[in-house]
């Protein structure tokens, strides 16, 4: 029995903005960054890639790791939102010009991301004298799982499809800075220039994403179509990467196999396994019995009622991360009762925050007082007024002219966490007045209307991959954002998001940052609920366990002994 609970995800990823800041001058989930659609139903296994011929074996020796997960494979194209489990393969079957190093603690059970990036795709980068320009020298003698080159123009190609297609990479590369095709120029086969006249802190990791990596033109040109010119309806089943895994088999439904990429070009002694094979078990008391009794050596989603138990068992280690995930009750700013910012307020006075975090999660979890979680740089979590306090929640609803109301609560079935949330939202509700009846839906349901945003009142969550605070702002709290599912909108905050953005100087960004903070704590636009720990189970010789900055699984560490 090991059991393990790590500080470093919540410590470490402080570090993000100002180890962006020094080198170049910030998940899930999860998972959810951002948040998957629907699941598309693949008719059929996409074709299995083939390898440029090995130039070495993998030893005999190295093991077959077993992995089960809740979800399946839904969409491939890396411009697409996805379920964790497609985000997690993309992350690995395909390649970045950057790479997060990673940092093993003392048994090498865990390796966590160091905020800290090096080279892969590229061999090297330089800035240019005014820091607005990096020139990447691509590594030469890539090639794709099809046998082509990878050179520049891939990574260049990469990139328009990012910036010009469809998908919301477009936003997430706007936060480095890159905001036209025209700002990325290749020099020549293995030399590339990305320029940002307004450069972020968040320029570099942005290039360390798996979801902006090489891609071949060729292969996009052969499928795609009048209406679909960068051949994204293909992508969705079929992969053509230059990462360290290939996807060799997957069945729809029941499981999807990887195996090394033996011509990556880190080696064969880089994968410490010979294969994985990822099963879909969605009930995640399966999934425990699997990994009790040795039928898989990791699963993701341990229920938290059985943590603790599981902790003593011999048979498992649980490994503990605290991280910046954040479960909050969702509340339409601009669907009544909750156009009424008075509203909003009053019911994050009555939410019972103490007893959720203790009921809904046993514990392992953390307060979350801000819509920037207490990890990332420059949060302010003393500003935050609303501890639990139904006797003002009674007089906000009294000033709003609310006596008595009935609003819906809606929360997807297959969260158990969110279902026990509700429960004491409803009971804490009824106590101001209000009368809550919980709408338990299936995923589909539920995110069909969360995504059109006709979801008045409901519990979601949310994991920024790069933690920096213009990251979440961005996501959660800007105008017109699809993913700012509560409709909240304020100019003034924009202004100030725009200013906050690209300003270099540590101490005034910080600034910004903490008073956006404070002017969206007023507006009350959601209610943050609690940060959740991530809760991992793995067989007892299993290591390993490999995650970046955006809680990408790194498949090429993952390993156990005899």
């Amino acid at each position: 029995m090991v059991s393990k609970t790590y500080k470093a995800v919540s410590t470490l990823l402080v570090l993000l903005l100002i180890g962006a800041v020094a080198a170049c001058g910030p998940t899930p989930e999860p998972a959810q960054e951002p948040e998957p659609t629907a699941v598309v139903e693949a008719t059929q296994a996409p074709a299995p890639t083939t390898a440029p011929e090995p130039t070495a074996a993998p030893a005999a020796e190295k093991p077959v790791i077993v992995m089960a997960l809740d979800s399946d494979l839904d969409n491939l194209e890396p411009t697409f939102f996805k379920t964790d489990s497609a985000y997690y393969l993309v992350s690995n079957v395909y390649q970045s010009l950057l790479h997060e190093v990673y940092e093993p603690d003392a048994e090498g059970l865990v390796l966590m991301g160091t905020n800290t990036f090096e080279p892969d795709g590229a061999e090297s980068y330089t800035w240019s004298a005014d820091g607005q320009c990096a020139t990447f020298k691509v590594r030469q003698g890539m090639k794709f799982s099809n046998g082509k080159d990878v050179t520049a123009h891939s990574f260049k190609y990469g990139m328009d499809r990012a910036l010009l297609g469809p998908g919301y990479l477009a936003s997430l590369m706007a936060l480095g800075g890159v905001t036209d095709a025209n700002q990325i120029t290749v020099k020549d086969d293995y030399t590339l220039e990305v320029c940002a006249p307004q450069k972020t802190p968040m320029f570099e990791p942005v290039f360390a994403f798996n979801v902006i990596p090489a891609m071949d033109e060729e292969t996009s040109k052969e499928h795609a179509t009048a209406e679909d010119p960068w051949g994204t309806e293909w992508y969705k089943t079929n992969v053509v990467g230059s990462g360290p895994y290939l996807l060799q088999e997957w069945k729809p439904g029941e499981q999807y196999v990887v195996e090394p990429n033996l011509s990556f070009w880190r080696g064969s002694d880089f994968f410490q396994n010979s294969k994985l094979i990822v099963k879909l078990i969605p009930n995640p008391q399966d999934r425990v019995l699997l990994l009790k009794s040795g039928g898989i050596d990791l699963t993701i989603g341990i229920p938290f009622k059985d943590v603790d138990e599981l902790k003593n068992d011999p048979s498992v280690q649980i490994i503990e991360i605290p991280y910046s995930r954040v479960r909050y009750l969702g509340m339409n700013n601009k669907i009544a009762p909750f156009d009424n910012v008075k509203v909003r307020q009053a019911f994050m006075y009555a939410i019972p925050y103490d007893t959720i975090l203790q009921k809904a999660v046993y514990g392992h979890g953390r307060p979350a007082k801000s819509i920037i979680p207490s990890d990332f740089a420059t949060s302010d979590q003393e500003y935050w007024p609303y501890d639990t306090d139904p006797e003002k929640a009674k007089a906000l609803l009294q000033e709003a002219g609310v006596n008595g109301a009935d609003v819906e609560l809606a929360v997807r079935l297959s969260i158990p966490e969110d279902v026990e949330a509700a429960t004491w939202i409803q009971s804490a509700l009824s106590d101001v007045g209000i009368n809550v009846t919980v709408n338990k839906m299936a995923d589909a349901q539920y995110f069909d209307k969360l995504n059109k945003h006709e979801l008045a009142f409901f519990i979601h969550d949310w994991y920024s991959w790069l933690h920096d605070p213009f990251y979440q702002f961005n996501w959660m709290a800007r105008c017109d954002m699809g993913t700012n599912y509560v409709d909240y909108c304020d100019p003034e905050f924009d202004k100030l998001f725009d200013q906050g953005l690209y300003e270099q100087d540590p101490a005034k960004r910080e600034a910004i940052s903490v008073e956006m903070q404070h002017m969206w704590l007023d507006a009350a636009p959601w209610a943050p609920l609690y940060h959740p720990n991530w809760i991992i189970g793995t067989g007892p010789s299993f290591k390993g366990f490999a995650v970046d900055f955006g809680l990408m699984l790194q498949y090429a560490h993952m390993t156990k002994t005899p």
